[in-house]
């Protein structure tokens, strides 16, 4: 199956460089809800409030993990303008079972169980609150199952359905156990690439060079050829020579003359 990712230019220019996706924490993403949705209830005896568990929670997941956003549609007109730089970007489509998205050895969320659910409401008081031993194991590698399933289904895959245009598909990796700490540290870690960006960490997760099958560029691509370290259009043209020859299937986004629908048209 093909998912993709809305990028910058120069960030689809490193991406495929590198054979390589990112992968982010949770509280670095510009949803200020993002694992938010755990509905713990109250509970007489217990000392732990729904807020204290609820912020105690948040904190785990997102320090022990990563996670990867991906959408099932490349022509979404919004999706262009929030994350495409709008329109002058690029769309990567990867196959996410060549590219071992697809394992539950390897991914604590993979792609198929990652479909981001969104709902008018939060869910609420329906969750007991996670005792201090279950607390301490987020982040350790446990399997997306049993007592785990519906505590991490709450943490990553709830969203208002204000973002529900995403049409958003979450893998979620284990990375509270690289050598390198949350906000500083860099380096090659197993599968990953750990950079800081802006002052955040981003986990370059590598995929193998054949699972990067698409690359959408976007209506206003050429206004932002500069800021991709491409100073001339014979760059920017060996650039998308490069990727055809890697076998790349190359389209560009056009607007459909008869609807609001953007259109893709095959690169010659």
């Amino acid at each position: 199956m093909i998912l993709y990712k809305y990028m910058s230019l120069s960030g689809a220019k490193k991406a495929i460089e590198t054979s390589s996706i990112g992968f982010t924490h949770l509280e670095d993403f510009n949803d200020p809800f993002e694992c938010t949705a755990f509905g713990f209830k109250e509970q007489p005896r217990s000392f732990t409030s729904p807020k204290i568990a609820q912020n105690a929670c948040r904190n785990r997941f997102s320090r022990g993990y990563a996670v990867l956003s991906l959408t099932r549609q490349p022509l979404n007109s919004l999706m262009w303008a929030h994350y495409g730089d709008s329109h002058q970007g690029v769309v990567v489509g990867i196959d996410v079972d060549e590219a071992n998205l697809n394992c539950l050895s390897n991914n604590f969320i993979p792609y198929q169980l990652g479909e981001v659910i969104y709902t008018k409401t939060k869910p609420q008081n329906d969750l007991n609150i996670i005792s201090n031993d279950r607390l301490m194991k987020i982040g350790q590698n446990m399997a997306f199952e049993g007592n785990m399933f519906n505590l991490a289904k709450r943490a990553f895959l709830y969203k208002s359905l204000d973002w529900a245009y995403e049409e958003e598909v979450r893998v979620v990796k284990e990375v509270k156990s690289l050598k390198a700490s949350y906000h500083s540290g860099e380096g090659v870690f197993g599968d990953f690439n750990k950079i800081t960006i802006a002052g955040r960490p981003l986990y370059c997760f590598s995929i193998p060079k054949s699972s990067i099958k698409e690359v959408y560029l976007g209506k206003n691509i050429y206004k932002n050829i500069s800021r991709a370290a491409i100073v001339s259009q014979d760059e920017y043209a060996l650039l998308i020579q490069s990727w055809k020859k890697q076998g790349i299937e190359i389209y560009y986004c056009e607007c459909d003359m008869n609807s609001w629908d953007l259109k893709k048209r095959v690169s010659n």
